[in-house]
This record gives C-alpha cells, sequence and structure tokens, in this order.
C-alpha cells in the first residue's frame, strides 16, 4: 500500500481531505440556501463586488489577464461595463491556460497528467479538483477549481435541493457520467463519500442499457426519483414502456441535452408525470427550476451570464441569444470572464412567482455554435442545421454528419417523423446558407453514438 513522507497512506490521505472539504460544503450550503432569498438589489451588489475582486485578482495574478485588462479602472468596474471587454473562447483558453490561470506552476500538462492517471477521485497538490468536458460540441476543455471555489460549486446544486420539485426524502438515481475526470463523476464521488450525501445510486451512462437497467431495478434503497441525459431518458422510459424497467419514479430530471418533445411525451407515457429540466456546465454553474415558475434560477450570486447575438452584442433579457456569455465570479484559480458558451438561452429577469429573484434561463434553445465549412466559402451554422432538426415532430435524438456536398443526418424517432420533409427542409437550410445541397441524405436509426461521458455525439467535431 503506498504511503506518504509522514505514514499515512494514500488512501486514507485522500479521505481526510474529503472529510475536511465536505465539513466546509456544509456551511457554505447554508450560506448559499439563505442566498436565494436576496432580493435583486442585494445580488446585484454582490455581483458587482465580486466582479471587481476577480478582475483585481485575474490582472496582478495572470500574465494573460494582465495583459487583456490593462487600461481598465478595475476597482470601479461595474456589471454594466462588461460588453466593453472581448469574448473569451475555449480554443483560446485552451490555448492560453498557463497564462490564464493564477497558480504558478499549474499548467495544462500538469492538470492532463493528472487526469490521465486517475483511477479513481482525487485531489491535484492536495488542493484542486479538475474536470474534462466530453467533447459534445467542440474538442475537450480541462477546469480546475481550487479548495474553496470547489465548495461553491458543489453548494450550488445541493442548495436548490427541496426547492425544485421533489420530495428531499426520495432515492435518487443518478445516469450521467460516473467517470471522476467528468463534472458529474467527481461530484457523486465527492457528495456521497461514506454515505455523507443524500441517498442515491449513481449508474455510468456510458454502461450497455440493459446493465443500466438491471442496476435501477435492483437498487436498494430503491429508486424513486431519476435523473439522466435526456436521450439515455428516453431509452429508459422504453424499457419502463415494454416492462423491463420496473422502477416508479415519482420525479424524472434531464440535463445536459436538448429535451426533445418525444422525450418529454416518453416520460408521460411511461411514469404519468412531466420532466423536469435542469442546466448545467462544467465551468462551472448550474440552474435550476423551482418548481413554481417558468423556467431554471440561475446561480446570479456566483456568476454573470449575458445573453449575445451571434457577433457577440449582448441582447436584452428576455429575448432569444444565439450564445451565452459566462464569467465566473467565484473561481479565482482559472479566470473565465466572458466565456463563450455553445448554448443559445433565452434568460429572463422578470420576477418569479416563487419569490426568488435570481434571473431564469426561460428557455433552452439550443447546444451547438460553430459552421459547417464548404467549398467556395459557403459556412452553414450549425445552429441553423439543429433548429429544423429539433423542430422536425418526432425526432428524440439526431447525429449530424457534414459531406462533401451536403448532410449526412442520423435520427433516432418515435415513430412519427416525416423523413422526407425533414430532408426538404435540410436542403433550405443550405440553399439560404449558399451551401450545397445535392446530398442531403436522412436515415432513421435505433441509437446515436454515445461519448466517453455518455452524452450523445450530435454533431461531428468538424
Amino acid at each position: 500500500m503506498l504511503t506518504s513522507a509522514n505514514g499515512v497512506t494514500l488512501e486514507g490521505h485522500y479521505e481526510q481531505l474529503v472529510r475536511r472539504q465536505r465539513a466546509e460544503l456544509q456551511d457554505a450550503y447554508i450560506k448559499g440556501v439563505r442566498r436565494l432569498r436576496w432580493d435583486a438589489g442585494r445580488l446585484a451588489a454582490e455581483r458587482e463586488w465580486r466582479l471587481r475582486e476577480l478582475l483585481v485578482y485575474a490582472a496582478d495574478r495572470s500574465p494573460f489577464w494582465k495583459e487583456r485588462l490593462a487600461g481598465y479602472d478595475l476597482e470601479n468596474f461595474t456589471e454594466a461595463d462588461l460588453p466593453s471587454l472581448p469574448i473569451l473562447t475555449k480554443a483560446e483558453m485552451m490555448e492560453e491556460f498557463d497564462r490564464l490561470v493564477t497558480v504558478p506552476g499549474l499548467t495544462r500538462a500538469r492538470v492532463q497528467q493528472h487526469l490521465d492517471q486517475l483511477s479513481g477521485d482525487g485531489y491535484l497538490d492536495d488542493e484542486y479538483r479538475a474536470i474534462i468536458t466530453s467533447g459534445y460540441v467542440e474538442n475537450p476543455s480541462l477546469h480546475v477549481y481550487g479548495w474553496d471555489a470547489f465548495v461553491t460549486f458543489v453548494m450550488q446544486g445541493s442548495r436548490w435541493t427541496g426547492r425544485r420539485g421533489e420530495d428531499p426524502d426520495l432515492v435518487l438515481a443518478q445516469c450521467f457520467s460516473g467517470n471522476p475526470k467528468h463534472e458529474s463523476g467527481i461530484f457523486y464521488a465527492f457528495s456521497t463519500f461514506e454515505s455523507g450525501g443524500p441517498t442515491s445510486h449513481c449508474f455510468d451512462a456510458t454502461l450497455p442499457l440493459d446493465e443500466i437497467v438491471d442496476g435501477l431495478n435492483n437498487a436498494r434503497p430503491a429508486v424513486t426519483a431519476l435523473q439522466g441525459w435526456p436521450s439515455l431518458i428516453w431509452e429508459l422510459a422504453a424499457e419502463a414502456m415494454q416492462g423491463r424497467l420496473t422502477i416508479k419514479p415519482t420525479w424524472v430530471s434531464v440535463a445536459g441535452e436538448i429535451c426533445t418533445p418525444p422525450v418529454r411525451e416518453a416520460v408521460r407515457s411511461a411514469w404519468g408525470i412531466e420532466a423536469s429540466e435542469f442546466w448545467g456546465c462544467s465551468e462551472g454553474t448550474y440552474a435550476f427550476p423551482c418548481g413554481v415558475g417558468e423556467g431554471m434560477h440561475v446561480a446570479d450570486d456566483l456568476v454573470i451570464l449575458q445573453p449575445a447575438d451571434a457577433d457577440g452584442n449582448v441582447v436584452p433579457y428576455g429575448q432569444p441569444a444565439d450564445r451565452m456569455l459566462l464569467t465566473n465570479l467565484f473561481n479565482l484559480d482559472q479566470p473565465l470572464i466572458r466565456y463563450d458558451m455553445t448554448d443559445a438561452v433565452t434568460i429572463s429577469d422578470d420576477p418569479c412567482p416563487c419569490g426568488c429573484a435570481h434571473r431564469r434561463i426561460t428557455s433552452v434553445n439550443g447546444r451547438i455554435n460553430g459552421a459547417f465549412e464548404y467549398e467556395g466559402g459557403a459556412r452553414v451554422p450549425r445552429a441553423a442545421i439543429e433548429r429544423a432538426v429539433v423542430a422536425a415532430p418526432g425526432v428524440a435524438n439526431f447525429f449530424v454528419g457534414k459531406t462533401q456536398r451536403g448532410l449526412d443526418l442520423s435520427v433516432v424517432t418515435d415513430g412519427s417523423c416525416d423523413i422526407q420533409r425533414l430532408q426538404t427542409e435540410l436542403i433550405d437550410v443550405l440553399r439560404r446558407h449558399g451551401g450545397p445541397e445535392s446530398e442531403v441524405v436522412v436515415h432513421e436509426v435505433g441509437s446515436i453514438e454515445r461519448l466517453s461521458r455518455g452524452k450523445c455525439r450530435q454533431f461531428d467535431a468538424r
């Protein structure tokens, strides 16, 4: 058994770290719950204070941010001034990783090496937690959280327990990634350490479907709430309707992919309830339904989410946006300021019937950015293709591949999709953007390939 210099086993040392960090989470949880009752003015003041702290800290300790923030009055900076800063793209963040982080020696190579060597949950330098994204939309990216930042990240999710529509005493089954290299896996390992968290089961979404079904059926205590990728929930609902999945959840929640109408209908047909949807990202935040008003409340005390158009211009609240810009106010180790997210959302600042003043994501309209590029300079936005596919009646899941002369689309349907009409609509999308349209093929398939995290790959990465 491996031991550290002071004679403590490495396993024992890890356990000490987890216990200490979980103890700090309890205090953060209590404070976090209180913030759900703050009014809009107090939330705005909190964001402003945190934003200035972030900018000053980043400019002082990060060569990248020192250059980018030069010339700005950081100590008097306001949320209204954010649009004056450049947008940070994922590619730029990864390329500049070593200069962007504020911790000397916390290099991209070291973080990647740590993740590559992980066989279970673990810390980097006894302090940092590292996450790699799935590559669902673009190439994977790395995100690192220091001790306090990770506590805050976990708190964001736990403080909504019981407020988002489910019974706090339900036995939850999570069907996301069980790999601690990914966000859902590391959160599960941390929150259920030595059964210290809520009663729950984790079934890795990358497992064969029959193994997940068998695990859910035999889980004890019996599962009464179910959570997972929409594409997997669709498959599990079908198993339930066929009598192979025997659990009787009273609450089903989905996240991570577009929740299509057929997925919602499958949940109704299988269990007689409405699917609840939440939103989250490895970049540091979550949004949860309150169970009363429309949409999902964002962590307005800890992040700033700016809805923007395709050119990066901020759009008014209530108006559908083509992209979303994230400023993470609590992660000082890897500052993300106006970080370009792939999600096309609508954000509202209207008062919510539940009384919570946190802004709301009222709809997730897409999670795709970039474009398919063709010979001759034509660029067909992937978002335009996604909108056409998701709008097609009966489509539950899909994968779009680019061909030299058009598109190759695979769709999973509920049997009601008009394949010919969908093909015609995709040809029209290509035509409007000057793309080739002679080879648009639509196949109906039984399932879509899953990535290492368990999400379905819906576009090729080219």
